[in-house]
């Protein structure tokens, strides 16, 4: 499970997605866009983002998306949309990954209910520039640490860079660039 706002999923998030996999040999990702986040209060829309996720991964059968965060009322919280998932998939795969960046990692503490989701799910942190990955205890001794390339691009690089006018080539898939000039999203 990779979530986030992915507002715009770009191309670093499919490219860690796809080292992941391999890396752990995972099965497949589900990307789950946030539906109301708890530490977010400005986005685009839902339906932008859901579709600019499955635009993005659209060509790739190992990637899926889930809307399972829509279903979930008031502000979704982590160990529920694991829960939410496992229910959804009838615990057919008794391990959810979930995948994290680095930078979430170190406010793994602050998130509701830190230790059901340990108990819940492996959690896979991912690098990001600019962030250490802490000993934070007691959850560290339960993490997986990725190896993938440290990859500094972000979405609000991009939405920044549509505000000002300037190209999002190669950052996003063609797919998404498009939505978001079809849409005006950005400007």
């Amino acid at each position: 499970m990779f979530g986030g706002l992915f507002d715009p999923l770009h191309i670093g998030h499919l490219i860690v997605s796809q080292w992941i996999r391999e890396e752990f040999g995972l099965d497949r990702i589900i990307f789950v866009p946030a539906f109301n986040p708890p530490h977010k209060n400005r986005y685009s829309s839902y339906q932008h983002r859901y579709e600019m996720t499955r635009q993005a991964i659209k060509n790739n059968k190992i990637f899926l998306i889930s809307d399972i965060e829509k279903n979930i009322q008031g502000k979704t919280y982590t160990f529920e949309v694991i829960r939410a998932l496992k229910k959804s998939i009838n615990n057919l795969h008794p391990k959810i990954y979930l995948i994290i960046g680095a930078d979430q990692w170190q406010e793994i503490k602050h998130w509701k209910n830190p230790e059901i989701i340990f108990n819940e799910s492996r959690v896979i942190v991912l690098p990001r520039p600019g962030y250490k990955i802490k000993k934070i205890k007691p959850f560290f001794d339960k993490i997986l640490i990725s190896n993938a390339p440290l990859i500094d691009i972000s979405s609000t690089i991009i939405r920044e860079k549509m505000k000002k006018g300037l190209s999002i080539d190669y950052l996003v898939v063609p797919e998404v660039l498009a939505y978001i000039k079809k849409n005006k999203l950005y400007i």
